[in-house]
């Protein structure tokens, strides 16, 4: 091979590479035209927005998709969904959010100290099956977690017992100190409680003075006995919610004029058959939830290609 088709080669791979990186930097729009798309450090997709006109906002379409972008104590934009904290939304259907940890505690005299209950009232959201667990936390602790389960009352539980610390071992929850259940899938509109076993903790008090449960994020929590007594400043805690379109399935919403999947996507029901989600085709990226979110990768790539090569034919050989 000469110098000139050497060079010609060397110029095809750093053409090829130039339009993998110009590629991969391509920054879709996940956003409505003129909409925000993010708060703090938190990207919102629509069909969630923090502004009217930027959130799905159909009544015909069982959701609710609004993002209240608002200020924490540090003085910092924070997503928010009802008195939640958002930290992730993403759009393969999950929403990350911190929950409210139930805290029961007793003074070394037995006397009970205000209980925490907390609820996660939103409908149209289910808490993920597969990201969650539900766990308990003490000496001398029971738990139950309530909600709906296809459109039923639903009640699941689990005890934890230990008489002395010694006997608490660190990264497991098998009922010594932490106890835990898988959640089923479909669940919504959950609250879940910490209670004594024996009453009041006097007989753990001096290592384990309260009771916890909580869901949390799988694989955001490993079990350590410093939690008997540190959970209590554990106000909340990580967790995975499932979210869909309306309460349809694909089917059904194909043929609406409402159907929001757009050009380039498919569609496809959740297991519980509770709303359906859009993804963009094999070839294509972006957000499916926009009229023209999904963008050929493939042809963007070319389109660079063709540049590239374009720009290389007019170098001068001397």
């Amino acid at each position: 091979m000469g110098f000139l088709g050497m060079l010609m080669q060397v110029i095809r791979v750093g053409v090829i590479l130039s339009a993998t990186m110009a590629a991969a930097a391509i920054a879709f729009p996940i956003a409505l035209p003129e909409c925000p798309d993010i708060c703090g450090k938190v990207k919102i997709p629509y069909p969630y927005g923090t502004t009217e006109g930027c959130y799905l906002n159909d009544t015909a379409i069982f959701g609710y998709y609004f993002i209240n972008c608002t200020t924490n104590t540090n003085g910092q934009p924070q997503p928010m969904i009802g008195n939640l904290n958002v930290t992730s939304i993403s759009m393969e259907g999950e929403i990350d959010i911190q929950i409210y940890n139930s805290i029961d505690c007793y003074e070394e005299s037995g006397r009970s100290l205000p209980k925490k209950t907390p609820t996660l009232n939103l409908p149209s959201f289910t808490v993920s099956a597969t990201k969650n667990k539900f766990v308990a936390v003490g000496c001398d602790t029971y738990a139950y977690l309530n909600g709906y389960l296809n459109d039923q009352p639903f009640t699941i539980g689990c005890l934890s017992y230990c008489q002395n610390i010694s006997n608490v071992v660190n990264g497991t929850c098998s009922g010594i100190g932490c106890c835990e259940i898988q959640i089923p899938e479909g669940l919504k509109n959950v609250d879940f409680t910490a209670y004594s076993f024996n009453g009041n903790h006097t007989k753990v008090w001096d290592f384990n003075p309260c009771s916890f449960a909580f869901i949390v994020q799988e694989d955001k929590f490993n079990f350590s006995s410093g939690y008997l007594t540190s959970l209590r400043n554990n106000l909340t805690l990580p967790m995975v919610l499932d979210w869909t379109i309306g309460n349809e399935t694909c089917k059904v919403a194909q043929n609406k004029a409402n159907y929001i999947c757009g050009a380039n996507t498919t569609c496809s029901d959740l297991n519980n058959g509770s709303g359906y989600r859009c993804k963009c085709k094999d070839g294509y990226e972006g957000n499916p939830y926009l009229e023209q979110g999904c963008q050929g990768i493939y042809s963007i790539y070319l389109q660079i290609y063709k540049t590239k090569i374009k720009e290389r034919n007019t170098i001068t050989i001397f």
